[in-house]
């Protein structure tokens, strides 16, 4: 059984992190010049494993192995990066699928499938939108916020179209990541075989009150408008736990107006986030959320909605028989962020895996996954890619 050479991926993770350092981690946000310079470090690695690449107008980095049919299956993440981030999130899956082609190549193994390694921009979303390079090559369309914001960062929508995946059909996709939580090293698992990603939606909700002096305002005459965002902070809690102990709910921001030590609050905006797997359980949330604090909120508006989106049966199978190859205990669990396997099932037969992250942490400098981890996910996305890959000759 092949194996990758987990010294490669070490290297090749930590020169990758070594583009955009900061004094606190690594920052690749979307379309910077520190991105540009870790795409070209990205098609580099790609070409010397033995691809060809093209490189997109939307950021995309795509790195070819042609196999015996022009029918394909892509493994694909990212490496934009949050501000001060961390090295591993998103930029292993493509460091990996990288090296799974290295393999393939140095055991002069030609796989039935042709395979795309995919490196995807602006997965994060912090310049124009999450999943911008993902949804352009699955031949998705642009969402109003990309068409509005792409043409700043130098492509159109004809580029967006362009960046389509080639000719042959998609039949699946494969993502590695770390987890971002804890479940797994809680659990002493070794991989995670995601069954779905939940959905999201996010309001913003503002609080009115009166803007008074603090001094010679009684208690008993003020209209707080942080007491009332107060309130309804702590019943989110109670609400989300009530409704569905499987979902979460996030006050993460909050604007106080006028924000001064001796003025009572006149106004209060903050955001909400609600993650669920079962879109009913936000809509119920949210719903009585409206209802008990209807005299209270002044507006609330939603500013992003997305969809749960479940993960192929077929593909969760070939990652459970990968890692039984292999001696890994794995676990199907459920994403709790948003990848960029949602744009790739909407077009193919979808699957990620999961490695864990130590503590839980992600979106940190201090973000950390184990490199025995790291080699064991990378053995299993490549074992996936094999199984799959011999499906086609069974069909």
């Amino acid at each position: 059984m092949i194996r990758v050479d987990l010294e490669h991926i070490r290297r090749q993770l930590c020169q990758l992190a070594d583009i955009g350092k900061t004094s606190k981690g690594v920052s690749h946000l979307a379309y910077s010049e520190d991105f540009f310079r870790a795409n070209k470090y990205v098609a580099d690695l790609m070409r010397q494993a033995g691809m060809t690449v093209r490189t997109s107008r939307v950021g995309n980095v795509i790195g070819t192995y042609p196999g015996k049919t022009k029918r394909r299956i892509v493994i694909g993440s990212h490496i934009d990066s949050v501000v001060d981030g961390g090295m591993f999130d998103g930029c292993l899956g493509v460091i990996a699928g990288i090296e799974a082609v290295r393999t393939l190549r140095e055991n002069g193994i030609t796989p039935e499938h042709t395979l795309d390694i995919a490196s995807f921009a602006e997965e994060e979303g912090l310049v124009i939108a999450g999943l911008v390079g993902s949804r352009a090559y699955c031949g998705l369309p642009p969402t109003p916020i990309m068409r509005e914001r792409m043409g700043k960062y130098g492509f159109t929508e004809q580029d967006f179209e362009e960046a389509a995946a080639e000719e042959g059909p998609l039949d699946y996709s494969l993502e590695l990541h770390i987890e971002q939580g804890g479940v797994l090293e809680n659990r002493g698992m070794d991989i995670g075989v995601v069954s779905a990603i939940i959905a999201i939606k996010r309001y913003i909700v503002e609080f009115s009150g009166v803007a008074n002096h603090a001094g010679t305002t009684p208690m008993n005459l003020r209209d707080d408008a942080l007491v009332k965002a107060a309130r309804f902070i702590r019943c989110v809690q109670k609400t989300v736990i009530e409704t569905d102990p499987e979902m979460v709910g996030t006050v993460g921001r909050m604007e106080v107006f006028p924000n001064a030590m001796n003025t009572i609050p006149g106004k209060v905006s903050l955001t909400l986030e609600l993650r669920a797997l079962r879109e009913e359980s936000i809509t119920a949330v949210h719903q009585r959320l409206m209802r008990e604090f209807e005299n209270e909120i002044a507006s609330c508006h939603m500013t992003m909605e997305q969809p749960s989106y479940h993960m192929d049966s077929e593909v969760r199978e070939a990652i459970h028989q990968a890692c039984g190859k292999l001696g890994l205990s794995a676990v199907d669990m459920i994403s709790g962020a948003g990848h960029d396997s949602m744009s790739l099932a909407q077009v193919t037969k979808a699957g990620m895996l999961f490695v864990p992250s130590v503590k839980g942490v992600s979106h940190s400098w201090k973000e950390k996954t184990h490199w025995r981890d790291v080699a064991n996910g990378a053995d299993a996305l490549l074992q996936t890619f094999c199984i799959l890959d011999k499906n086609l000759t069974a069909k």
